[in-house]
């Protein structure tokens, strides 16, 4: 079994954190460029957040990257009869330009892809199998389903072309001070409405049918993210974007793109885990004061500290993932976000599949 994730996260975190190269060089708070910068989390966020920042301040700026697990965040695999399998993001979409651009430039290849069909089994029988021809894939979806298959590809299709918004905003520099700003630039009350309504109010406020719901929507949900159709409606309309064709992944793991990024980087790979994030005030050249920031951390060698210009956080901010306090701050910056992670605990089976259960 193989988890499906759609990669949207890294896509929102380079919206909030880079802002093209006229963007952090040349904003007029930054007088002197920095001489130390510090990324906290080493997933596909941090990563490319140390890759892009390297090419906005070239070799002068010294970058560190604290990490006190592995490299690849949520980009992970295992191995199983020689085979590695994606446990974690696995799928990417054809419309991510970032990650594209990535591979290009890292010297990695795209996985070779198995030809395979869809089914749709609804716990008793099978009600679709796709066929070879189009045109019989088209009837058959037409006879079960009606127009909603067509129509939800248009409506994801709507979504994408919103959110394909962030790469015009990126090339000229543009950044944004929340999540919700972002999101209204990139899709406006839609998008931000889309937050705080699930799936099923969104779908169903569309006109699209409860049987089309249960019995393609929620399998998709099931296996993009292990979660029903009442997950939040902009995740699940990610999560529905990551069943078109034309995914791909990266041979040898997705993971590979962290490691070719960090290298690329020429970024210092710190392993710690951060407990606080300090601001110290220091005089500046013109005679007033400039705020630096102490990063505290919990080494191989016991507790250390390091003072930065500049610190990217690249870790989600929720109990149980991290534990960083920001002391001195004004306003002041929580230690916790509200809300939680969705748990999924995978078990990775290698067998050959008994298609005698399914009728087949």
């Amino acid at each position: 079994m193989r988890l499906r994730r759609f990669p949207a996260g890294s896509l929102l975190l380079l919206g909030l954190c880079l802002s093209g190269r006229r963007g952090l060089a040349s904003a007029p708070e930054l007088r002197d460029p920095p001489k130390k910068i510090a990324v906290v989390g080493a997933g596909i966020g941090g990563t490319a957040a140390a890759y892009f920042l390297r090419k906005e301040f070239g070799a002068g700026v010294q970058v560190d990257v604290l990490e006190p697990g592995t490299v690849g965040g949520r980009l992970g695999t295992a191995q199983i009869g020689g085979d590695e399998y994606e446990t974690g993001g696995s799928v990417l979409h054809p419309l991510n330009l970032h990650m594209k651009h990535f591979v290009e430039q890292l010297g990695l290849s795209q996985r070779r892809t198995v030809p395979s069909h869809m089914a749709i089994f609804n716990g008793e029988q099978i009600v679709f199998e796709e066929s070879d021809w189009f045109i019989i894939n088209f009837l058959r979806l037409l006879w079960h389903y009606g127009l909603n298959f067509l129509r939800m590809q248009i409506w994801v299709e709507g979504v994408l072309d919103k959110f394909m918004r962030i790469y015009q905003f990126q090339s000229f520099g543009y950044s944004f001070s929340s999540v919700e700003r972002l999101l209204h630039a990139l899709g406006g009350d839609e998008f931000l409405w889309m937050t705080n309504h699930t799936l099923d109010q969104a779908m169903q406020g569309a006109g699209f049918s409860q049987h089309f719901l249960n019995e393609v929507v929620t399998p998709i949900m099931r296996v993009n993210y292990g979660q029903s159709v009442k997950i939040n409606a902009f995740v699940g309309a990610v999560s529905l974007a990551g069943a078109d064709s034309g995914l791909w992944a990266v041979e040898g793991g997705n993971k590979l793109v962290c490691s070719g990024l960090l290298y690329h980087s020429k970024a210092t790979l710190i392993p710690g885990k951060v407990t606080s994030i300090t601001v110290k005030p220091r005089p500046s050249k013109t005679g007033g004061t400039v705020s630096m920031y102490e990063v505290s951390y919990t080494g191989q060698s016991g507790a250390a500290h390091s003072l930065y210009d500049i610190v990217f956080i690249a870790t989600p901010l929720h109990p149980g993932i991290s534990d960083i306090s920001f002391p001195n701050f004004s306003p002041p910056i929580p230690s916790h976000f509200s809300g939680r992670y969705h748990q999924t605990v995978a078990t990775l089976v290698q067998g050959r599949l008994n298609t005698s259960y399914f009728g087949l």
